[in-house]
């Protein structure tokens, strides 16, 4: 769920302060309240929020001062939104508020059709919540762009976009935000939207910029307050799901520490306790993880919502999947699954059908296995699609903002050439000559300039394009490959070993679909999919050869980017060429990748029978067969130097023994870091 802010209440009591008693007239008093409430609500101190508001309203009723009792009004629905947790109660008062506040673009009004939005995301009313977003929509248009309300309300629609997984739209709307706060020169301002931008990778599998985008956005919320401890919470889920258990563990504790001043139970006995379970079932400590998952029961059927509640159910179905308690975990699963679906939870309704999958495949019911596996990708390929329409839909909304901001410059540009003309009309002629030749110069120099940023523009986007025809065409020859692989285990009916391999093979699918769309990855993760690939083809080949890797640690360690796959063709062409048609048994493919300059450089080294005596037993097996993979890579580095002006290269080398007979085959690959 997004950040909104939100947190459960406390029952402490309230007392006003002597300040408050000494002054002599009730409109000093209302006045001493509007401002201890916004104390209260900065503060994160909720629990005094609704006595304050109400006894503010108790006298704006009895003095008829109109204005000061919509404020009240606005402060008791923010009390029922933030200390109760009770949306409906809230929305009923944020609907109050409206006869007092009739401009739409005042901040009452529009803060609270703000909140009504979020009250009916809250309870499940999509259609509501959607009506309340386009109204929102209709009136950002007319907000100036140095107000930086207008950003603020750009975040908070972005919300609604993320809940029901129309990513795209979100993220536009979240950068939107923050370059929009920055330029209106309120820096400080984009903590939250950078937060929710970071809980928006998260959803969307980059777990790396997750994090990136959260730590920073922590240094602009750093407080005790209610984003600050939600970012928290949300940067443990983020190191746990990179599997680094100290970060997650450090940062789970400091969301319990302001959780704890703030008395938000929901906080510390709910999300952060299954942030725990998730750490726990991480280093498999299952056992510990149930004890820590009970003592949240109680509390999820206090305070938490169904959100939570479909957590919960995945966490214990994890806890039971990991003791071998297939049964219970599959009925677990298919409880959160029916919640989700009801709530709209797209994301969660994706990772419960994944996890189903597995459970029926190891509980060797492939039929069930195969009906999950296969509605997680259509959820997963409906989610894509819903993202591009979404897509489509923002880039008409900010192209016609644009539009509308470059007429505005243009118009003021036009006043200020005629109030320099009608200053300067009494000059000579032979100024306004002299004034004639500049423009037309400036023109001329403008215009070339131009010229030469379309030129460099189209290239680069041809190079693209031609990048893309590539990716496409690598993605189905390297799923081909490893279809053959499934398929063979099939045909020797060695069931235990296909779903082994399907398994391996929808987790290489999944980072393939995410990875395919860019140009570059992350060098850590792209070695990862390479040796994931790798123990796809020790399973097919049951293991008759051994691999080893010596990547340099820098390289790790660092945020390098790669071309996805890039090496593939040449370790599928070891295994499948250089030791498919060998006897050896000591058969060994060496993996070195280090870092030379800017270049990062990779050695891929196998003794199989090399490549002349391949080529041979292809000629003879395979008379039509011709090498996709490597011609495609070939072509993908050359597009990958004319757009990064590199000169990345692949040179091939055969190896031989002390008796001068082919003794395997050295590929090096020197490619450009980025």
């Amino acid at each position: 769920m997004p950040m909104y802010g939100n947190a459960q209440p406390g029952d402490m009591p309230v007392s006003f302060p002597l300040a408050y008693y000494n002054l002599k007239s009730d409109t000093a008093r209302m006045k001493f309240l509007v401002k201890s409430i916004n104390d209260s609500l900065y503060g994160g101190q909720l629990h005094s929020v609704y006595a304050l508001a109400s006894k503010g309203l108790e006298m704006a009723i009895e003095n008829h001062v109109d204005s000061m009792k919509g404020i009240f009004y606005f402060y008791i629905a923010k009390a029922f939104t933030y200390e109760y947790n009770k949306p409906d109660s809230a929305i009923f008062y944020y609907k109050k508020v409206f006869p007092y506040f009739n401009d739409k673009l005042s901040y009452y009004n529009l803060i609270s059709v703000r909140e009504i939005m979020i009250g009916f995301l809250h309870l499940d009313k999509k259609d509501s919540a959607f009506a309340y977003l386009d109204s929102l929509h209709n009136r950002l248009d007319t907000l100036s762009l140095t107000n930086p309300r207008r950003y603020s309300i750009s975040s908070d629609m972005a919300t609604v976009y993320e809940y029901y997984g129309m990513f795209k739209t979100a993220i536009a709307l979240y950068k939107n935000s923050i370059d929009g706060k920055r330029k209106a020169g309120f820096p400080k301002s984009v903590g939250l939207p950078m937060a929710n931008l970071a809980e928006l990778y998260d959803e969307s599998g980059d777990d790396t910029n997750a994090v990136k985008y959260a730590r920073e956005a922590l240094g602009y919320l750093a407080g005790n307050n209610m984003p600050y401890k939600g970012t928290a919470s949300n940067l443990s889920v983020y190191y746990s799901n990179l599997n680094r258990i100290d970060s997650a563990l450090f940062f789970n504790r400091q969301s319990d520490s302001v959780a704890r001043l703030m008395h938000d139970d929901a906080q510390l006995y709910i999300t952060n306790p299954l942030n725990y379970v998730d750490i726990l079932c991480a280093e498999k400590k299952f056992e510990e993880a149930k004890k820590v998952l009970g003592s949240v029961k109680a509390w999820m059927e206090k305070l938490g919502d169904k959100a939570d509640k479909v957590r919960y159910l995945i966490s214990s179905a994890t806890i039971d999947t990991g003791m071998h308690r297939l049964v219970p975990a599959a009925a677990t699963l298919q409880k959160a699954l029916k919640i989700a679906k009801a709530s709209g939870q797209q994301v969660y309704i994706v990772l419960i059908l994944q996890n189903l999958a597995d459970v029926y495949s190891k509980l060797n019911n492939f039929p069930r296995a195969y009906q999950y596996q296969r509605e997680f990708m259509l959820q997963k390929d409906s989610l894509t699609n819903d993202e591009t329409k979404s897509r489509l839909a923002d880039f008409d909304v900010m192209y016609k903002t644009q539009q509308k901001d470059e007429s505005i410059a243009l118009l003021k540009k036009n006043n200020d050439i005629k109030e320099i003309q009608l200053k300067n009309s009494r000059k000579m002629n032979g100024l306004y000559l002299g004034g004639f030749v500049f423009l037309l110069a400036a023109t001329s120099i403008i215009f070339y300039q131009w010229n030469k940023r379309q030129k460099v523009q189209s290239q680069k986007t041809k190079a693209e394009l031609q990048m893309q025809l590539l990716r496409s065409q690598m993605n189905p020859h390297f799923i081909f490959n490893s279809l053959n692989g499934i398929e063979y285990f099939i045909l020797q009916n060695e069931k235990r070993q296909a779903s082994v391999y399907l398994n391996k093979f929808a987790s290489l699918i999944r980072i393939i679909l995410i990875n395919s769309r860019q140009d570059v990855v992350v060098f850590a993760d792209d070695i990862q999919t390479i040796k994931l690939y790798i123990d796809l083809e020790l399973l097919r080949f049951n293991h008759g050869f051994c691999y080893f890797t010596d990547i340099d640690q820098v390289l790790l360690d660092n945020d390098y980017r790669v071309p996805p796959l890039l090496i593939q063709p040449f370790v599928e062409n070891a295994i499948i060429h250089g030791f498919g048609y060998s006897d050896k048994k000591n058969l060994i493919l060496k993996i070195a990748v280090l870092q030379r300059g800017e270049y990062i450089v990779y050695t891929i080294e196998d003794n199989g029978v090399g490549r002349t005596k391949a080529g041979s037993f292809n000629a003879m097996n395979k008379p039509n067969h011709t090498s996709l993979g490597l011609q495609i890579t070939k072509q993908r580095i050359d597009v990958f130097n004319e757009q990064h002006h590199s000169q990345s290269r692949v040179d091939i080398e055969d190896l031989y023994d002390a008796n001068q007979q082919p003794a395997g085959t050295r590929v090096t690959v020197k490619v450009k870091s980025i």
